[in-house]
């Protein structure tokens, strides 16, 4: 007779006053879990019955399910959470191979579990691209989407920039660039490696995968792992997806994604090998208002066009990293808003065994 293998996957997911969707939340999972997973719900702060409806979804669908309640200080919030959920599995699963996580108020794709498998097999984090979910996308109506649209472009220049100018970033062009805890996998040695999540109200999933990148880990932002996420304008952490959406609403202008940073800083910060690496977490008298991203694109593009006329064995000029310097403070993160839904990629894919 074959014995049980012990769960050597666990997927973390922390949830407050999660009653209305923890049950979605766990059902995209069950069609998809093996006795290899173990799923870790960290219950905080609330006062409905999430945790209960959670078992009972367990139970009827076969997953492997624990449950940790508690109660966060004032000063703590969702990364203290997700930590838990990861310290719980390094303790008491010793098998322990792969860490997933996502949220509470999120949905899965199908396949999300092996193709984050599948990758983990050549990569040592995975950073899946982050939906709307389909189910609310008229929220979305009430966001400008010409804003939207001026937003992604600057992103992507961003995107682009990093690719050729910051070592070890070459393969985020291109890609959906996301680093949010609703959909992220690492290997066991690289959470470690990293120091894991810290116990932060918000913006732990940047900060891990910045923490990967400076270990030296291979962060993969893939196309073909993906996640739908709620619209809701009543978040749980602050300065988070939901957050991101009110202000977008019927604005004229706000400020973007605190990744992006004005562009001829970028270009001075680059030239002198002084950037961190992405997703950056841009100092608050730095950040940008939407509005003014058409001169940002406008410095980008012209940045990257005269790099193409250099010849390719030359280092570019000095002078094309003089900038105007801008003083710095801190500044908390944003999510990053899709100004409408994404395609899905083709159904062609290059994972192994995916």
């Amino acid at each position: 007779m074959t014995r049980p293998q012990p769960p050597d996957i666990a997927i973390v997911i922390p949830a407050r006053n999660e009653a209305a969707r923890i049950a979605d939340c766990l059902t995209a999972l069950a069609g998809q879990v093996s006795e290899r997973v173990r799923v870790i719900l960290v219950v905080n702060n609330t006062t409905d019955g999430t945790a209960g409806l959670a078992r009972k979804v367990a139970s009827g669908n076969g997953i492997n399910l624990s449950v940790l309640e508690c109660t966060l200080a004032a000063h703590e919030g969702v990364g203290t959470a997700r930590r838990m959920g990861c310290d719980h599995a390094l303790r008491n699963m010793q098998g322990l191979r792969s860490l997933l996580t996502t949220d509470a108020d999120c949905i899965v794709a199908s396949d999300w579990i092996a193709r984050n498998l599948a990758h983990l097999d050549e990569a040592d984090a995975v950073c899946g691209r982050i939906e709307p979910m389909a189910s609310e996308t008229e929220i979305l109506v009430g966001i400008d989407a010409q804003l939207g649209m001026l937003e992604a472009t600057y992103r992507r220049l961003v995107q682009d920039f990093f690719a050729c100018h910051v070592p070890g970033h070459a393969e985020i062009a291109g890609t959906h660039g996301d680093a949010a805890g609703a959909s992220l996998a690492l290997t066991r040695e690289a959470y470690v490696m990293a120091g894991g999540f810290a116990p932060v109200k918000c913006g732990e999933d940047r900060r891990l995968v910045r923490a990967l990148r400076r270990a030296g880990a291979r962060v993969l932002h893939s196309d073909y792992v993906s996640v739908q996420a709620s619209c809701r304008l009543t978040g749980r952490a602050p300065g988070g997806m939901s957050h991101a959406l009110k202000v977008r609403r019927g604005a004229r202008d706000y400020l973007i994604d605190d990744s992006l940073p004005p562009a001829d800083w970028l270009i001075r910060q680059a030239g002198c090998g002084c950037l961190g690496p992405w997703p950056l977490l841009v100092p608050a008298r730095l950040r940008l208002n939407v509005r003014d991203l058409p001169r940002h694109i406008e410095i980008l593009e012209t940045f990257r066009n005269s790099e193409r006329v250099l010849p390719a064995a030359r280092t570019p000029d000095a002078s094309l990293f003089k900038c105007h310097v801008i003083g710095a403070a801190p500044e908390r993160r944003t999510a990053i808003i899709p100004a409408v839904p994404s395609p899905r990629p083709s159904a062609r894919s290059t994972l192994k065994g995916a």
